[in-house]
C-alpha cells in the first residue's frame, strides 16, 4: 500500500490539505445527519458515518444540520478534529499516511502536541458519501501555525509571519530559517471571534501589537485565506509586507515540506 505524506491545517473556519499533488479545502462545519425529503446534490455534499454516528460535514452540515458548529474551544485535541482529519483524508484518496498538522503558538507546548498525536494516530475506519475506507495514521508531527506557513515559501534573513485566522493571529519571527520564540506568540482574536467586523481596526490591533517588538521596515509575510485583504491594511504600519504564495494553503504547504513530504 502506497504512503503518503499530508499536510493539514485544521482551521476553526477551514481545513486545508496538501499531499505534494493537490489541495483540498472543507469548512469545518460538523452537525448530525437528518433524513431530508427535499435533495438538492451538490458536488461538495459531504455525508459521513463514523464510529457509528452519521454527520453532516462542511456546507452540507450549514445548510442542513440543526446542531452544525464550528469548533472553536481553545484545545484542538477532540473528536471533531478527528473526523475532519480524517474526512480530508479520505476525500484526498489516502489510505496509509503521515500527518503533519499544526497548533497555535501559544498551545505549542508537548502536552498539547502529545495530545493531538494520540488523537490522530491510529487505524480508522470511516465512510464518505457511501464509500468506505481504512486509513491507517503511521505518524503524526505538530508544527506551529504560521511557521508552516513560512516553510511553504522560506527565506534568509529576518522574517516576519502573521497567520490571521477565525479565531486567533499568531505571529512568527524567523531568523536564517530559525525560530525567534521571544518574538513570536498569539493574539487572542480572530476574524469571527469579535462583536464588531472591521478589519482595518483589527489590523491597527494586530500592527499596535507587534510593533512593540518588530520595526516597520522588518520583512513581514501574511498567511491565511484574507491574507491579501490583511496585507493592503496593514502596509500603513509595515513597509514591507506581503502575501505569501497561495496563501490559504501555505501552513498546509509548509506542514508539507517541513515533514518530509518533499
Amino acid at each position: 500500500m502506497e504512503h503518503h505524506y499530508i499536510g493539514l491545517d485544521i482551521g476553526r473556519n477551514g481545513v486545508k490539505a496538501y499531499t505534494g499533488g493537490q489541495t483540498l479545502y472543507i469548512p469545518s462545519i460538523v452537525g448530525e445527519w437528518r433524513e431530508r425529503r427535499l435533495l438538492s446534490r451538490r458536488d461538495d455534499d459531504i455525508e459521513a458515518v463514523f464510529q457509528g454516528e452519521r454527520y453532516f460535514i462542511g456546507n452540507l452540515a450549514a445548510n442542513e444540520s440543526e446542531f452544525g458548529r464550528y469548533m472553536m474551544t481553545d484545545d484542538k485535541a477532540h473528536n471533531d478534529t478527528l473526523l475532519l482529519a480524517l474526512v480530508s483524508i479520505h476525500i484526498a484518496g489516502c489510505s496509509n499516511v503521515s500527518i503533519i498538522t499544526g497548533l497555535p503558538v501559544e498551545h505549542h507546548r508537548p502536552d498539547s502536541k502529545e495530545a493531538m498525536r494520540n488523537l490522530l494516530k491510529g487505524q480508522w475506519d470511516i465512510e464518505v458519501n457511501g464509500k468506505d475506507r481504512k486509513i491507517y495514521v503511521h505518524d503524526v508531527k505538530v508544527a506551529v501555525e504560521g511557521g508552516g506557513a513560512f516553510w511553504s515559501a522560506p527565506q534568509e534573513g529576518l522574517v516576519r509571519v502573521i497567520d490571521a485566522g477565525s479565531k486567533t493571529v499568531n505571529y512568527v519571527t524567523m531568523r536564517d530559517k530559525r525560530y525567534v520564540d521571544r518574538d513570536s506568540g498569539t493574539l487572542p482574536f480572530g476574524f469571527n471571534t469579535n462583536k464588531t467586523d472591521n478589519p482595518r481596526q483589527m489590523a491597527a490591533r494586530i500592527a499596535g501589537e507587534l510593533g512593540k517588538k518588530w520595526a516597520s521596515t522588518d520583512h513581514v509575510l501574511i498567511s491565511g485565506g484574507r491574507a491579501e485583504e490583511l496585507t493592503e491594511l496593514l502596509r500603513p504600519y509595515f513597509s514591507k509586507v506581503q502575501p505569501l504564495p497561495n496563501p490559504l494553503f501555505a501552513n498546509a504547504i509548509g506542514f508539507y515540506r517541513a515533514g518530509g513530504g518533499l
